[in-house]
């Protein structure tokens, strides 16, 4: 049986803006790969080598993105909504390429599970629709099951931290049969969770569960995609304690210059990135072409392509958006940065997100 892939990637990511202004939420990077190739890489360690990606906001920048990063023998076909559909209404588009098993994804969600073990627990239960299931410490902002020797039992949605039924949360990847998409109408948009989950649930059906191994992040937030990018380097970096060098850290090349500098944590560096003497960055994503002076400090952040770092500058907790230069002695602490800022010298942000062109000097 030959299974196909489904990825929902057509969100506006909301939460995530200014970032996901200037790019789709799946292409956000994290660890060095776009939160989407995570999903894509799940499913191509499974067998699976035909993917259908539904999308919408900034398709062609969303396109461009895959295909840079696929898998060469994994086949990508590209479902582009011209009014939002839905969840399940955008995967309902696309039922006639979908005439056997198949299974569907997110692109913004980071997603990194043993697909296999999922189809396997699918076809020995004689499954038509099975809900992958993950654990989380907080499940207020997600969907709370009810499960039953495998069977899902009630939803529900965004329960208080204190009324929830436990931390048992819908993953976002289903592995489904076709026929289940009857149940799904067309032409108007229709949601999974909120809509087909609770209408084939009191109708009788059988929906199963399994608790999926792996690692799942809901990267919904700046604060979040900082976790992401730990998490990820943390999993696939190389232990490394020799030199200037102590920490889980991806190293995407050896040019770099960071002699003279200390890099520790759940660090990744990308390529042609130079940082300066006395510099220190800890728990943080550097990325491409990225140059940092002398006597910085960067902590739990994310600095991404291109960005200019002056001397003598913190920055923790905080999300740089590419092309953004900023200037000497400058402190800037759980904030967002858009793209191509000026930060003058000694400026001071806090809490903030900065979207203008140029941030007048402090006094």
């Amino acid at each position: 049986m030959t299974v196909k892939g489904v990825v929902m990637a057509g969100g506006k990511g909301t939460r995530l803006r200014p970032i996901t202004y200037s790019i789709p939420k799946p292409l956000v990077p994290i660890a060095g790969r776009p939160c989407i190739d995570y999903t894509l890489d799940s499913f191509y360690r499974a067998g699976v080598r035909n993917v259908i990606i539904t999308t919408g906001y900034k398709f062609e920048s969303l396109i461009e993105g895959v295909i840079e990063f696929k898998n060469t023998d994994q086949n990508i076909l590209f479902s582009v909504e011209r009014e939002p559909a839905g969840t399940a209404g955008s995967v309902k588009m696309t039922s006639k390429f979908l005439e056997d098993t198949f299974i569907v994804g997110s692109g913004d969600v980071l997603a990194d599970f043993d697909i296999k073990e999922l189809l396997d627990f699918h076809r020995k239960r004689k499954s038509k629709l099975t809900i992958a299931l993950t654990t989380v410490e907080d499940p207020s902002q997600l969907g709370v099951v009810d499960l039953k020797d495998g069977i899902i039992r009630k939803f529900i949605e965004k329960p208080p931290r204190n009324e929830a039924i436990s931390n048992l949360v819908n993953a976002g990847i289903y592995v489904i049969e076709p026929e289940v998409l009857d149940h799904i109408p067309a032409g108007e948009p229709y949601d999974f969770a909120r809509d087909l989950f609770p209408k084939l649930i009191d109708s009788g059906f059988d929906i199963h569960g399994f608790q999926a191994s792996g690692t799942w992040l809901d990267a919904g937030r700046p604060m979040d995609m900082i976790t992401a990018n730990k998490v990820m380097t943390r999993k696939y970096g190389q232990k490394t304690e020799s030199g200037n060098v102590n920490g889980n850290v991806i190293l995407k090349t050896p040019q770099n210059k960071l002699e003279n500098s200390r890099i520790s944590g759940s660090t990744y560096i990308g390529s042609d990135v130079s940082i300066g003497k006395d510099s220190t960055v800890e728990d943080s994503a550097i990325y491409d072409g990225v140059y940092i002076g002398s006597g910085v400090e960067i902590v739990d952040s994310m600095i991404m392509d291109s960005v200019r770092i002056m001397d003598g500058t913190r920055i923790a907790q905080s999300v740089i958006m590419r092309g953004t230069v900023i200037g000497t002695n400058c402190e800037i602490s759980h904030s967002v940065l858009s793209p191509r800022l000026n930060l003058h010298d000694n400026s001071r942000v806090y809490n903030v997100s900065l979207s203008s062109e140029v941030v007048e000097e402090e006094n």
